[in-house]
C-alpha cells in the first residue's frame, strides 16, 4: 500500500475543516431562519380551522400587525402553515406595507401571491364592467342585479352631495349623468352605492385631465357641454372608428346653427329620468313621427343646439373623439348598407339622401 505524502495529508485536513465550517454555518442559518419565523409568527403550529378551495373572506382591521395578520391567515385557512409566509415577511421587510381591508383570498395559494395582494391592497378580486353609453338607472341596475345594494340605495347615493370641483360646472340641480365614467371597477361585498359613485367620480377626475378640458375650451365647449356632445356621439357610433367623424358632423352643425337631429336624444326624451322604462327598455329603437315631434328640450330635431345635458355616460374614447374631431365639410351621416354598424357620411343633402336610400335598400333596416 502506498503511503500518503505530508502534502496530501494536509490537503485532506484542510478539506475536512472546510466541510465542518460549512456544516456549522448551515446549521446556524437554519436555526436563525427558525428563530425569525417563530418571532414573527409564534403560532407557527396552529392548525387552520377551515379547509376549503373556495375563496375565503378575511377582514384585516386597521392597525393589525404583521404577526397578527399571519395568525389570522392561518386561523381562516388561507394558509396551512405560517412558517414560510412569516419568513418571507421577515426577510423582505414588507410587514409594515400590508394593508387593511376586506379580502377574498384563495385557500392554499402561494405565500408570495397572498403577500402581493396584501401589499397592493387588492381587497376586491371582483371586477364589475360598466359599459359606455348607459343612463344612471342602467348603471345602478348592473350593481343591483349582482346583489351589492338596492336601487333605492343607488338613487340615494346619486342624490348625495359630492365635493369634486368639476361637478361645479353643472347647471343647478343637474344629475351626475355624464360624470360616471364607464370602466371595469374592482369591488367587494362591502361596497356601498356611495362608494361606487365616489369610485366612478375619482376615475373621471383621473381620466378627464386638465389637458382634455383645455382642448374642449379651444373648441368652444365647457366641460358640461363636452360631456353632453360626447354622450350623443357615444350613442350614435356603433364602432369606435366612426366616433371622431360623427363628432365632426355635430360640431359642423353646431357652428351653422343646424339642428343636430340625433335619434338618441329623442330616445332619451321619450323615456325621461324618473319614468319607468318602456317595452323596449330605456332606449326606444323604432322612433315614430310623433316621437320626433315631441316637445322636449332634449329633442334635437325640434330644438337646435345641444340638449340641456348628457343623455348617457360617455366613455373616455367618445370624450376624446370630440376634442380630436377632424376638420371636415361633413354635415350628414346614416348607417351604411354593409350592415356592420359603420356609417356613410355626406357633405350635401343630396349625398345624404343617396346614402339613406342605399341603406334602405340593403335589407339592414328593420
Amino acid at each position: 500500500m502506498r503511503r500518503s505524502s505530508p502534502r496530501t495529508v494536509a490537503l485532506w485536513v484542510m478539506a475536512a475543516w472546510v466541510v465542518a465550517v460549512a456544516a456549522i454555518m448551515l446549521a446556524m442559518f437554519s436555526r436563525t431562519e427558525e428563530r425569525v419565523a417563530a418571532a414573527v409568527a409564534p403560532e407557527a403550529t396552529v392548525k387552520p380551522v377551515v379547509q376549503s378551495t373556495a375563496p375565503i373572506e378575511v377582514v384585516i382591521e386597521p392597525g393589525t400587525s404583521a404577526v397578527q395578520i399571519v395568525q389570522l391567515l392561518v386561523r381562516r385557512g388561507v394558509i396551512a402553515r405560517s412558517a414560510r409566509i412569516s419568513t418571507l415577511v421577515a426577510l423582505t421587510g414588507v410587514g409594515a406595507e400590508l394593508k387593511a381591508g376586506r379580502y377574498e383570498l384563495p385557500a392554499n395559494a402561494p405565500a408570495t401571491e397572498i403577500l402581493r395582494r396584501l401589499r397592493l391592497g387588492l381587497t376586491a378580486p371582483l371586477l364589475v364592467a360598466v359599459p359606455e353609453g348607459l343612463r344612471l338607472e342602467e348603471v345602478g341596475a348592473i350593481f343591483v342585479s349582482q346583489g351589492f345594494f338596492t336601487m333605492s340605495e343607488w338613487e340615494a347615493a346619486l342624490a348625495a352631495p359630492y365635493d369634486e370641483a368639476f361637478l361645479g360646472e353643472r347647471p343647478e340641480d343637474a344629475s351626475l349623468l355624464g360624470f360616471l365614467l364607464p370602466a371595469s371597477y374592482p369591488v367587494d361585498r362591502s361596497m356601498t352605492a356611495a362608494l361606487v359613485v365616489q369610485a366612478m367620480l375619482d376615475h373621471f377626475d383621473r381620466e378627464v385631465t386638465p389637458a382634455i378640458r383645455d382642448a374642449a375650451l379651444a373648441r368652444g365647449l365647457m366641460l358640461y357641454e363636452l360631456l353632453t356632445l360626447a354622450s350623443i356621439v357615444e350613442r350614435e357610433a356603433a364602432i369606435p372608428e366612426d366616433q371622431p367623424v360623427i363628432a365632426s358632423v355635430f360640431l359642423n352643425r353646431l357652428a351653422l346653427g343646424m339642428p343636430l337631429q340625433a335619434d338618441p336624444t329623442v330616445q332619451f326624451a321619450v323615456v325621461p329620468p324618473g319614468s319607468e322604462p318602456g317595452p323596449e327598455g330605456w332606449w326606444k329603437r323604432d322612433l315614430t313621427i310623433d316621437d320626433l315631434a315631441l316637445d322636449s328640450p332634449y329633442n334635437t330635431y325640434a330644438y337646435p343646439g345641444l340638449p340641456p345635458g348628457p343623455i348617457a355616460n360617455p366613455g373616455i374614447d367618445a370624450i376624446r373623439a370630440v376634442i380630436d374631431a377632424p376638420e371636415t365639410d361633413l354635415y350628414y351621416f346614416v348607417a351604411a348598407p354593409e350592415c356592420d354598424g359603420s356609417h356613410r357620411f355626406g357633405s350635401t343633402l343630396a349625398e345624404h339622401e343617396a346614402n339613406a336610400q342605399a341603406f334602405a335598400s340593403s335589407g339592414c333596416a328593420p
